[in-house]
């Protein structure tokens, strides 16, 4: 089979006023916690949260913040301070077109005492086999796990599925290839940053429209 080389990375019961207001950052497959008690200061623990989030998804993907504003439609000077935290204020719009550039999102659960039941049920797919069925839509036959796992590691790729790694890196929402990343790195103890640059290689050599991958 012809292969070439596409690239060379019990709770207190509380009155509904009283309880604990929750913001949860959706990162791959994990989710972080930040807790916001009244008469604190909401704003500026949520946007601490959100600017180490930001930084560390930024860096894994090998973005610059000029590129990620673009991304975001916001000024490089706005990423640049949510990133060190010395943002005043950010609203809720802005936040959400910034996160979700990056595959992240933003959640609010008004009840924080009790966990979400949904968040404890485990996905039934991999996230490998959700993006080779995304990737599949259009193209007969299917790509599979297996082959887009030997080609997000080997950074090579049969020219039968070029059509589908281009599928999927140009239309896949981020979230699910920050998922791929995610398994990737934990199951095959890779570098996230070095899968992401992976992606970034093949996306390049298919000659991919895509923003993140510019």
């Amino acid at each position: 089979m012809s292969r070439k080389r596409m690239g060379a990375s019990g709770a207190e019961t509380r009155p509904a006023a009283q309880r604990v207001t929750q913001i949860r950052l959706w990162r791959m497959s994990n989710i972080l916690h930040m807790p916001l008690h009244p008469r604190q200061n909401r704003a500026m623990t949520t946007l601490d949260e959100i600017g180490t989030a930001v930084r560390v998804r930024r860096v894994e993907m090998g973005l610059t913040q000029q590129a990620l504003a673009k991304l975001s439609g916001l000024s490089r000077s706005t990423v640049n301070a949510v990133e060190r935290q010395s943002i005043g204020n950010l609203s809720v719009a802005k936040a959400q077109g910034l996160l979700e550039a990056i595959g992240l999102s933003l959640g609010v659960i008004a009840d924080a005492s009790r966990p979400s039941a949904q968040s404890k049920i485990p996905s039934s797919r991999s996230a490998l086999a959700r993006a080779a069925t995304t990737a599949s839509v259009s193209y007969a036959p299917a790509l599979t796990a297996a082959q887009l796992e030997a080609a997000l590691m080997s950074g090579e790729a049969d020219e039968r599925i070029w059509p589908h790694l281009r599928a999927l890196l140009d239309e896949a929402q981020v979230s699910l290839l920050a998922r791929v990343v995610d398994e990737l790195s934990v199951e095959k103890g890779l570098e996230r940053a070095y899968v992401w640059s992976q992606m970034r290689n093949l996306a390049r050599a298919l000659l991919c429209f895509r923003g993140i991958w510019q």
